[in-house]
């Protein structure tokens, strides 16, 4: 799986996506992005990818998963209660609107795609909330060593998750220039 930042003609690629992984959301019972609102919308996919934090997984040249990298803080994560964050970074990074094209699963698309964002993003404090019914994120989370540390005040109330990045994360991960991987000169 290739893993690089997405690009703005990539969004109606990506809602393909984000719309794949709701449908799946709904069928397990979750009301994680089920609202009236739309959320997450193409809007907010346009201003992941103008803020540079938009990230899509492509396999055999077809976009099969995308994730927000957030740098600056969640405002909702300071309001955790029945549990607390094994560590009180002030720095630390967040990943929002993980989703994973429904046709690929069962291939560990989601688990090799946060795999790589985490190897791949400069920091060592991860955290993550999900809906207590999506099963297949918690399962993902705790595969990939994130710990479970309480509750968040967000739609409703959500699954607080946090993981503290090894040194050996590192390893794997290697940047390509793009205009090498594209062919450009």
């Amino acid at each position: 799986m290739d893993i690089r930042q997405a690009f703005p003609n990539e969004t109606d690629q990506i809602m393909a996506v984000i719309d794949s992984a709701r449908q799946v959301l709904a069928e397990s019972g979750s009301k994680q992005w089920q609202g009236d609102s739309g959320y997450p919308a193409q809007e907010d996919i346009a201003e992941d990818i103008l803020q540079g934090r938009g990230y899509v997984g492509i396999v055999d040249g077809h976009i099969v998963a995308y994730g927000a990298v957030i740098t600056d803080g969640v405002p909702a994560y300071d309001k955790i209660y029945e549990g607390q964050w094994q560590h009180n970074n002030h720095r630390y990074i967040t990943f929002h609107r993980i989703a994973v094209l429904a046709e690929a699963r069962g291939q560990k698309i989601g688990q090799t795609f946060l795999q790589g964002l985490i190897e791949g993003t400069d920091g060592h404090d991860f955290r993550c909330d999900t809906d207590e019914k999506n099963a297949i994120m918690r399962h993902i989370l705790e595969k990939l060593g994130y710990v479970y540390c309480g509750k968040l005040p967000i739609d409703g109330e959500r699954l607080a998750y946090q993981k503290i990045k090894t040194k050996a994360e590192k390893a794997f991960y290697q940047e390509v220039d793009e205009a090498d991987y594209h062919g450009l000169v």
